[in-house]
């Protein structure tokens, strides 16, 4: 019985070890994640202004009027959302270790890196349909502007989403005691910017 209770002392030891060991690989993950998160929050508004001035330039060319050439549309959308911690201590047994509140809040945390991800996939891709305006968007006819139109509401629809979804991660992160990020003010201002205008574009 003396041996059976040190060894459960000595298995309990261990594994609080290991769960403090996890946590601190975790924060250090989270925090890199959190960072593209906050930038998205704070984007939200800035990618709306963008897809605004996009619709523009669409409508003034499908009313066949002149629009200034255009460098490249597209703005950062932020896809480094990992999750190689979690999923190494998903598959040992450190997680069942920790609390059942803690590992839930984790678990919805991660739950939503998952989703996120093919969103963002997703809304690259229709960014590079709009990419199609760069250079001399007059020269779109009727069947890229229809396209462009699909293209502006569907961003729409992802900054929307995608923002949401960023806002409740960092609430996760925040009950979990993880230092919130600021918003990059470098990848803001890249995103916020109006549009680019053609190098050769006289102003």
């Amino acid at each position: 019985m003396i041996a059976v209770a040190v060894g459960q002392v000595v298995d309990a030891i261990h594994w609080a070890g290991e769960v403090k060991a996890a946590r601190g690989q975790l924060a250090r993950e989270m925090a890199h994640t959190n960072l593209n998160l906050a930038y998205r929050v704070a984007a939200r508004p800035c990618i709306d202004r963008r897809l605004d001035a996009l619709e523009d330039v669409v409508e003034q060319v499908a009313k066949g009027r002149p629009t200034t050439r255009l460098g490249p549309v597209t703005i950062e959308m932020g896809n480094a959302y990992n999750t190689n911690v979690w999923e190494i201590h998903r598959a040992s047994q450190t997680l069942s270790h920790f609390g059942d509140r803690e590992l839930a809040v984790f678990s919805n945390y991660y739950r939503q890196i998952d989703n996120i991800r093919p969103m963002i996939l997703a809304e690259s891709m229709t960014w590079q349909t709009l990419n199609v305006l760069q250079g001399d968007p007059s020269r779109l006819g009727p069947a890229d502007i229809a396209g462009l139109r699909v293209a502006i509401q569907d961003a729409r629809f992802d900054n929307y989403l995608i923002a949401g979804i960023a806002a409740d991660e960092l609430d996760y992160a925040k009950s979990l005691h993880q230092p919130l990020p600021a918003a990059d003010a470098e990848r803001l201002k890249a995103s916020c910017g109006p549009l680019p205008i053609a190098p050769d574009t006289p102003l």
